[in-house]
Order: structure tokens, then C-alpha cells, then sequence
């Protein structure tokens, strides 16, 4: 079958600009937990964002759940700064955290471009991520996009993300699509692409950075590629079938 038919795009760091969001948010909450220089607040921020005990990917595994996740992220942060951590932490931080984390919400610049040439190129077109589904609606309010995704996967939707070929095959339900017709794309190589690849789905790899890789697969660095090259690379849209 020739043609792409669908596009599932990734949300954080792909259409959301997250880390930007969560270091900004991540100060906040740790200057109400840790009071002090506002360079410290942001350097334990940058640690929580990078998450290097890889609280997330357990995650979105299903092995923890999401508010445990976040607690052991924090505890994390505290250890490596060797910070003490009081009983009160967590709340105190997601308390400062999360209309901060609203606040901060951005969306990259090449996104309404790629929308607007998927709607125009008749593409239908939904998110995969593997954040929950709380704060993904959060940032959609945030950026007024609610109405713009009919077809929303979260971790919480089947308990737990990619690189689970169930959840891309979920989503490809749900969009009553085949795989075959959808086109991943994101900024992880290994949930984006190659999981999704894996599933049966073609994938494109956003590299904002210019990191690179040996790894045969489409890449852009920018979504206006991406939103120039749809139907020359995938071939004709639905109506062009």
C-alpha cells in the first residue's frame, strides 16, 4: 500500500518544547523545596530533566507508577546534590511545579507549519507520547490544542508506552489506519523510530540537536523538512489515492 495516510507524532521535545519547560518549572519547585542561589535551583532542575537513574523509561515500561516515578526522580536529584530531602519534598515541588510547568509551555515555531500541510495534504494525525495523560492535556490546554488531536495515546491508555509495539498499534487503531500507512515521528531514535519501525509503522527521526546517527533511517532536523518533503517522500495523500 503506497502513501501515507497518517502522521503520530511524539510530543515532548518533538512538537513541545519540554526540556525548556521542565528546567524552567523544575527551578521554581526547587527553590521551594531548597532555598538558595537561583544557579543551584537550575542545575537541579537540568538533573531532574536528564534523569540519569532513568526513573522515566521505568515508567513508561509500567514498571512505576507515574507519581513514583516523579518522587524517586526528586530523591535522585537530592542524592547527587547531597541535599537532605524532607518528608514534605515531593508535594512542596509539585505543588510549585505544576502551574510554573503550565506557564512555560511552548510550542516550536515549525509546528502549525506541519499541521497545516497535513490537514491540507489530507493526513490525519495524532500523538503517541509517553508521559501521562494529565499533564499532556495540560499542555495542550496550555497552547490551545485540545481540539486539534482527535486521537491521543498516553502511557496511561494501556499502562505503559513505547517502545511497546502495542501502544504504536493502538494508536494506528485508533486512527483506523494500518501501520503501514503511518508515519512516527520524534526525537527519540529508540522510541520514535525504531520502535515504531518494529511495529510495522514508517518513522522519521527529528534530530533538533544535529547528534546524528549510523542508524539507516530518515531523518530532519527540522519539522518545515518534514512538512516540504510529505508527499514526495510518502507518496500521494488519501484523496490522491
Amino acid at each position: 500500500m503506497s502513501g501515507a495516510r497518517g502522521l503520530l507524532l511524539d510530543v515532548d521535545d518533538t512538537i513541545v518544547d519540554t526540556r525548556a519547560a521542565m528546567v524552567e518549572a523544575g527551578t521554581r519547585a526547587a527553590a521551594a523545596v531548597w532555598p538558595g542561589p537561583v544557579e543551584h535551583h537550575r542545575a537541579l532542575a537540568q538533573r531532574y530533566y536528564d534523569d540519569p537513574d532513568r526513573w522515566f523509561p521505568r515508567y513508561a515500561s509500567g514498571d512505576v507508577p507515574f507519581e513514583a516515578m516523579r518522587a524517586g526522580r526528586l530523591a535522585e536529584v537530592a542524592t547527587a546534590f547531597d541535599l537532605d530531602l524532607p518528608d514534605t519534598a515531593h508535594r512542596t515541588f509539585e505543588e510549585a511545579y505544576a502551574p510554573a510547568f503550565r506557564e512555560a509551555q511552548r510550542l516550536f515555531p515549525d509546528v502549525p507549519g506541519l499541521l497545516a500541510a497535513a490537514e491540507a495534504a489530507g493526513l490525519a494525525v495524532a500523538l503517541l507520547t509517553n508521559s501521562a495523560l494529565a499533564p499532556t492535556t495540560v499542555k495542550l490546554e496550555a497552547l490551545g490544542l485540545t481540539d486539534r488531536f482527535e486521537v491521543v495515546v498516553t502511557t496511561d491508555t494501556l499502562g505503559f508506552g513505547k517502545p511497546d509495539a502495542r501502544v504504536y498499534l493502538e494508536a494506528c487503531r485508533l486512527m483506523a489506519l494500518e501501520p503501514s500507512e503511518v508515519v512516527c515521528v520524534g526525537d527519540s531514535l529508540e522510541w520514535d523510530v525504531l520502535g515504531a519501525r518494529a511495529a510495522g509503522l514508517r518513522a522519521v527521526w527529528l534530530d533538533r540537536e544535529g547528534r546524528g546517527t549510523s542508524e539507516p533511517v530518515p531523518v530532519v532536523t527540522r519539522l518545515g523538512e518534514l512538512e516540504a518533503a510529505l508527499d514526495p517522500r510518502f507518496g500521494p495523500a488519501r484523496d490522491a489515492r
